[in-house]
């Protein structure tokens, strides 16, 4: 029997399979965590529980309907659980491709370690291969369209929506390195190995400095520090898995990682700068809060995988990991401190970083797991235990705020999009595009502090 608390919209779903009722949210504020009461089954439970789990049965249910739609469905509105309008399904963001066939690689990598119906985990591993077939399949044809480049936008034939930019060939963009992982992630080995020569191209590329911004809320305002952060979530794929010239791989990582502690951070005014002027390294002033902390999170998530896989370590690696260990925990206290939201449960989406000056009021769901994720390395890193106890502290925080305000109870604990800073009210306002998120930001940060949550297998100090 299927519950019939969901929209409407799941009206004509299938009956033959069995979907347990997600917990509501319950009483899930937390107060004075430690790592020992972090890395525990109780709070390993209540993430999945929370957040996980429902994530996939809502891709069921959604998928349990006859669909003229191949890919994993997120033509929905979050904070309302109704289908965007029929023509939404003419638009495709290849991105989202990317994004939707590495969540769903990763989802099935833990299916065991959910507490799903065997119907639920049966469903979700006959639907997932199939829409991982599907969307690398039109990743390649869309980068065979589009010289090795991943557009922004398309339609249902992979041509260009009328009016979108031409991806210049000659450059790299973040939708290029979400397909690339997307694709090394296959069970094929043709396309792994195209994934691998597109992620080649995009780290060459962003080594030179020839990237831009694709589907910014806000303009550049000079060189970003967003393609060498993004490309720190690739260690970790790699780590522990026989993959051929991985260590290529990790030296492009350990470069960005280098250069944006460099350049983005300054140590001394305690300021992290989302851009830097192109030619002079000067610092800007504007702080995306979320950004910093996934940089946070991605970039220690890369030292430990690395870390772990071993390969490639040398003296100067190991002082390049020690500097991050060393520096991140600062980091994501000044994001923290400039961005989050005290009175409303939320972090902005930009502030000056020298006046505090808020740019942008709105407080969208994403950065706050970012920040979980950042928060948590950074207290497995700090080797102090103020400025340990003060990243927990900031961890609570985020998980309060996000646990507590974020969580659609009529939509399977999906988060809604974005709160107003204003007043906490859920507006209905994507940061990025209007439908829903394809189970990436928030469960691919909760998937990625899973073994560190394990107590049999934490290396909590």
């Amino acid at each position: 029997m299927v519950n019939s608390w969901m929209c409407d919209n799941f009206a004509s779903e299938r009956q033959d399979i069995h979907f347990i009722h997600p917990p509501q949210t319950m009483s899930n504020v937390i107060s004075s965590p430690t790592l020992e009461s972090l890395c525990s089954d109780t709070y390993r439970r209540r993430l999945l529980e929370n957040s996980v789990e429902p994530g996939i049965r809502l891709i069921l249910r959604r998928h349990s309907r006859p669909m003229e739609w191949p890919y994993i469905d997120t033509k929905f509105n979050p904070n309302t659980g109704k289908d965007l309008p029929p023509e939404s399904r003419q638009r495709i963001y290849p991105w989202f491709l990317g994004r939707g066939t590495e969540a769903l690689v990763l989802h099935l990598e833990a299916l065991d370690q959910l507490e799903l119906s065997s119907e639920e985990k049966q469903a979700a591993r006959d639907l997932f291969p199939r829409l991982i077939s599907e969307m690398s399949g039109a990743i390649l044809n869309i980068i065979s369209l589009h010289g090795g480049r991943c557009p922004f936008l398309v339609d249902r034939s992979y041509a260009l929506i009328p009016g979108s930019p031409t991806p210049n060939p000659e450059w790299t963009g973040a939708g290029d390195l979400f397909c690339a992982k997307g694709l090394l992630l296959s069970p094929d080995p043709g396309v792994r190995q195209a994934g691998m020569e597109m992620l080649g191209r995009v780290a060459e590329r962003v080594q030179q400095g020839l990237f831009g911004l694709e589907g910014a809320k806000l303009p550049a305002q000079g060189l970003s520090q967003g393609m060498r952060m993004l490309f720190l979530s690739v260690p970790r794929l790699f780590a522990l898995r026989s993959v051929p010239g991985k260590e290529t791989f990790f030296t492009h990582a350990c470069n960005f990682l280098s250069f944006v502690l460099d350049h983005h951070w300054d140590p001394a005014g305690r300021r992290f700068s989302e851009y830097i002027d192109p030619d002079t390294f000067d610092r800007g002033e504007l702080l995306d809060p979320g950004h910093c902390t996934e940089f946070v999170g991605l970039g220690l998530s890369a030292v430990y995988a690395m870390e772990r896989d071993g390969s490639g370590m040398d003296e100067s690696r190991r002082c390049l990991f020690a500097r991050a260990k060393r520096e991140m925990p600062d980091i994501l206290l000044s994001a923290m401190g400039a961005g989050f939201n005290d009175r409303h449960g939320g972090m902005y989406k930009a502030v000056n970083n020298r006046t505090g000056e808020i740019i942008d009021s709105e407080m969208p769901w994403w950065n706050l797991p970012e920040t979980m994720r950042g928060a948590f390395f950074a207290a497995l890193a700090a080797d102090d235990p103020e400025k340990r106890t003060a990243c927990l502290d900031a961890f609570a925080k985020c998980h309060n705020a996000y646990f507590t305000h974020y969580l659609n109870p009529d939509l399977m604990l999906f988060p809604y999009q974005t709160r107003s800073g204003e007043n906490g009210a859920v507006m209905d306002t994507p940061p990025s595009v209007p439908e829903g998120d394809p189970l990436y930001h928030s469960n691919l940060c909760f998937l990625d502090m899973l073994p560190y949550l394990d107590p049999k297998t934490s290396p909590v100090p």
